[in-house]
């Protein structure tokens, strides 16, 4: 990665708590502190619970799994719901990552110098971590701003909603699934025919792309994923479209990578959201529903070939 597109990550990412006085002061403070270039700040973590809802995480350092929050006055009248938010960002991170996830806190409600001592205590844990993880080799330095998927996903057995990596073309998300090596697509839903020789016909790769601001970006197609990621919403906003065989098709499951830009980084990708299945439409029959049925799906490394006798 380039200095530059490192500086242009770092002036993004922690320029994101803007109108945000008291956790701007605490990020920035511990980024600077911390002074570790190899370390990628993560600010806004979103984090989506199981039942639907959302938390951020101030400040989060994944190679460390250990998230910073910044604790105003208020936190102090509704501890018990605070509480209950930290258990389920751990469960949550713990399911992604496979490994505990730890939260430090900086109270910002004392006086200057509590606070600076917070945030001190804060950055020693942290580079206690990293070094332990260097010297145990389970820490991979911050190199790139966006991620290779080429690299990514090298070892992997299969592409994961967890990834959160950004494929730039559909050709290359399909290449990664199946070995293969397409040049181009134009079609966004197709089966790609290396990937009949496993699956027939009972998958279909998609390639939506995601609404911005409510509004459909291809074609007057408008696809809205859930915030909890387990449905897509697609209609027409140029005419009521919906399926001519009726109302949803079991048998329409779709690969799905979606297109959107990272928050950060602003690079417009697919990035995997899950294997869906179509099911009934919306009540007023005008936007086809697909629900999530796999987070997971395996990746082949070499097409398989025809067998001559």
């Amino acid at each position: 990665m380039s200095g530059a597109d490192k500086l242009g990550y770092l002036i993004r990412a922690l320029s994101r708590t803007k109108r945000k006085d008291y956790e701007n002061y605490v990020v920035n403070a511990i980024w600077n502190r911390l002074a570790m270039d190899d370390v990628k700040p993560v600010t806004q973590q979103l984090v989506l619970w199981p039942d639907g809802r959302r938390s951020f995480v101030d400040l989060y350092f994944p190679q460390a799994m250990i998230g910073v929050e910044c604790d105003e006055a208020y936190h102090q009248r509704q501890r018990e719901r605070d509480r209950e938010r930290e258990i389920t960002i751990t469960d949550v991170l713990r399911q992604i990552r496979g490994e505990d996830y730890r939260a430090l806190h900086v109270d910002v409600s004392g006086s200057y110098e509590q606070v600076e001592r917070s945030i001190d205590d804060c950055v020693r844990r942290i580079r206690a971590e990293i070094e332990r993880r260097r010297q145990a080799n389970e820490f991979t330095p911050w190199t790139e701003a966006y991620v290779d998927y080429k690299e990514f996903y090298k070892t992997r057995d299969a592409v994961s909603v967890a990834d959160d990596v950004g494929f730039p073309r559909i050709a290359d998300a399909v290449n990664t699934l199946c070995g293969s090596e397409y040049k181009r697509f134009q079609e966004s839903w197709f089966v790609p025919s290396v990937m009949r020789q496993w699956y027939g016909d009972r998958y279909r790769v998609w390639f939506p792309k995601l609404a911005i601001g409510g509004k459909a970006v291809a074609n007057g197609w408008n696809n809205r994923l859930s915030d909890d990621g387990t449905y897509i919403y697609e209609y027409n906003e140029d005419a009521d479209l919906v399926d001519p065989v009726g109302d949803g098709d079991p048998n329409d499951i779709r690969i799905t990578f979606a297109k959107s830009a990272d928050p950060v980084t602003r690079i417009q990708a697919y990035r995997f959201v899950g294997v869906f299945r179509r099911i009934s439409n919306s009540e007023d029959g005008t936007r086809k529903r697909y629900q999530r049925i796999e987070t997971v799906f395996p990746i082949h490394r070499t097409p398989c070939l025809p067998i001559h006798i």
